[in-house]
């Protein structure tokens, strides 16, 4: 069995983006995981016209505001996953991935690294591991966590209760 991540958590490359992502409060990792997860939307839309992975992404937002109830949402981030496994383009099927946990972050914090883990995963499919393009990356998805944690703008903004109240 071939497998289906090429990166994990405590690898050197991402070591100090997991340890940073570590430290955030929920909020702030739905808040990074949406933004950041719209260009996984995209390269996912490269090699498929399913709109699951969208949709999911839109879903978890609707959900974050409080505006969706969980299994609904749910449902969305399911069928993102299930729109990934479908693609049959290894790399679509990581991009898909990416955004799903992306989605899920509203549900638990854990899974915003997989939004890491699954987009590097599609760069390292296009361009190789080590290339210029995954570095570049993973340098963004740090710089932007860094920066939407500390501006904390998104804190005046309406969430869900559930995320307000919550730290992870």
């Amino acid at each position: 069995m071939k497998r289906k991540i090429l990166f994990l958590p405590y690898d050197p490359e991402v070591e100090e983006l997991y340890a940073l992502a570590s430290r955030q409060s929920k909020l702030c990792l739905v808040v990074w995981a949406h933004e950041y997860s719209e260009k996984y939307v995209g390269l996912f839309e490269e090699y498929s016209d399913d709109t699951r992975v969208r949709t999911a992404r839109d879903a978890a937002y609707i959900w974050a505001k409080g505006e969706m109830k969980m299994p609904e949402a749910r449902h969305f981030i399911l069928a993102a996953h299930k729109a990934a496994a479908e693609s049959g383009n290894e790399i679509a099927e990581a991009a898909g991935r990416a955004v799903a946990h992306a989605a899920a972050t509203v549900h638990s914090a854990r899974h915003a690294f997989g939004l890491v883990l699954y987009g590097l995963t599609a760069l390292a499919k296009i361009y190789g591991r080590d290339s210029a393009e995954v570095k570049e990356e993973i340098k963004r998805l740090y710089l932007g966590l860094e920066q939407i944690s500390a501006e904390e703008k998104f804190k005046s903004e309406k969430w869900a209760k559930f995320l307000i109240t919550e730290k992870r």
